[in-house]
């Protein structure tokens, strides 16, 4: 969530420059089984860097703290090759308002009458936990079905996915430090009736606006938090994308990345965002179906520091490819 940066700013000793205290490292390491648990019940927390959590207890220099179990791990954690974004002059708000006015006027095909909107994705981020382990050998996504109803209640099933690997020396080190993850994990759950998860997104742009900030002051940043969110527990109709569309695109900052093809094969329109947002210098990534104003992916990805994350420069901490989402009579 939002306060989630705040705290992790607070905490990153990178930025200070200071070791943390012991207080602020027992701290973390409450977080990281805190954020692992929530990870688990419901389908819309702001991932966002809830990531770091876990990695940064790993990385604190004079705190020993072992989640990886009897075989010591890689230095640097296995991380999913980048997608291939590029850099273009076209301006993003011209691409943006481009593809709304194709969708805007398209039909709405949802069903008049339904009882569960189904979604489902696929998603990694460096905080993946396999059998309350994190996982630095290799990239183990997820595959996640949920079924919300209108009263914003939802439940959902998560099967993790088979490890993927960069090259051969990878699945090596892996296979050294315990398999993890080899086997299938599943997991379920249920959340309660949520009132945003119940209400019906306006179609015009000023009223997206507010629908999507819920009360808060709405930045860029909070918008690429926001947006992943809302595209896995809403069926959005053509006019209310193409308002999803219009407010991004009046957001600063907001670049035109390219056309690319998503972790699904899917060929998209990318939008990125640099900032440091969690205190950490990233480039979050929003991919659309130019088709249809769908959402097929959201990318997060560090720039030139790292920090005490143990991970390369440039390396993607984060990514989910969204596959389906329909209404169901």
């Amino acid at each position: 969530m939002h306060d989630i940066d705040q705290a992790l700013r607070s905490m990153n000793p990178v930025r200070t420059g200071k070791p943390a205290s012991q207080s602020q490292l027992d701290q973390i390491v409450a977080d990281m089984q805190h954020t692992a648990d929530a990870r688990r019940p419901t389908a819309r927390r702001r991932w966002g860097w809830a990531v770091t959590a876990a990695a940064v207890t790993a990385g604190v220099i004079g705190y020993v703290v072992d989640p990886f179990g009897v075989a010591a791990q890689p230095a640097m954690a296995v991380t999913p090759a980048p997608l291939h974004l590029q850099q273009t002059d076209q301006p993003a708000a011209d691409m943006l308002e481009a593809i709304a006015d194709r969708v805007s006027g398209q039909a709405d095909d949802r069903p008049a009458t339904w009882k569960t909107e189904h979604f489902v994705r696929d998603g990694w981020s460096l905080s993946t936990l396999i059998d309350n382990m994190q996982v630095t050998s290799a990239v183990i996504p997820e595959h996640r079905e949920t079924w919300e109803k209108s009263d914003g209640s939802s439940h959902w099933k998560v099967t993790s996915l088979p490890p993927q690997f960069r090259n051969v020396h990878q699945r090596e080190v892996w296979q050294k430090a315990g398999s993890l993850g080899e086997e299938p994990v599943h997991y379920s759950g249920t959340s309660s009736p949520d009132s945003v998860g119940a209400s019906e997104p306006p179609a015009t742009v000023e009223g997206m606006r507010k629908w999507l900030a819920n009360g808060q002051h709405m930045g860029p940043g909070l918008l690429y938090e926001v947006l992943p969110e809302r595209f896995q527990d809403h069926v959005f109709s053509p006019p209310q994308r193409a308002a999803v569309l219009r407010v991004l695109a009046s957001e600063r900052g907001v670049v035109y990345t390219g056309t690319v093809k998503d972790r699904a094969g899917r060929s998209g329109e990318a939008f990125s965002l640099t900032g440091r947002f969690g205190g950490l210098p990233n480039k979050r990534t929003l991919i659309f179906d130019p088709a249809n104003g769908d959402l097929l992916a959201y990318e997060e990805q560090l720039l030139g520091d790292p920090g005490e994350l143990k991970v390369r420069p440039y390396s993607v901490i984060a990514y989910s490819t969204f596959l389906t989402a329909e209404r169901l009579q």
